[in-house]
């Protein structure tokens, strides 16, 4: 597959950051996925945690500041990070322009998960709390609290 291709055609658009889907979980039987990720300067989603998926990312540019369990990992390009399945957590690009993640889930499901929130989220709209919640829940993931830059500002 090729830099700009997409496997789903399309790509996610997910709070503040995008994915490219590179393998989907339909692909691999549900085993695994693998997406690129861009997540703007001060970008990263809101703490959570995957019940039953293990995460890996790997920093192609960009500077990470990760929060998993409470601990701080801060990553640049080359770096990876393993986030296991009951890990609470998130990231934030603290860089001063977009940065590129791989993301590796496994089992898979997560890009399926992103497919529907990034309907629920079309042209800007705010999506419903209640909604988001069924689709977590839906997914394995628990929402605990907004993103890092949310959590410094309060």
């Amino acid at each position: 597959m090729k830099t700009g291709d997409n496997r789903i055609g399309k790509k996610l658009d997910v709070g503040d950051e995008e994915f490219s889907v590179k393998i989907s979980s339909r692909d691999t039987g549900g085993a695994f996925t693998v997406m690129a990720g861009l997540v703007p300067a001060m970008g990263g989603p809101p703490l959570h945690r995957h019940l039953h998926q293990d995460e890996w990312f790997y920093i192609v540019d960009g500077e990470f500041l990760f929060e998993a369990d409470g601990k701080k990992i801060h990553a640049g390009p080359g770096d990876t990070v393993f986030l296991p399945h009951g890990t609470s957590h998130t990231l934030q690009n603290v860089g001063n322009q977009a940065g590129h993640t791989v993301v590796t889930v496994v089992p898979g499901g997560l890009d399926l998960f992103f497919e529907e929130a990034s309907t629920a989220m079309s042209d800007g709209a705010k999506p419903d709390p209640a909604a988001m919640e069924k689709l977590f829940k839906k997914y394995g993931l628990e929402l605990l609290g907004p993103p890092m830059r949310m959590r410094k500002a309060a």
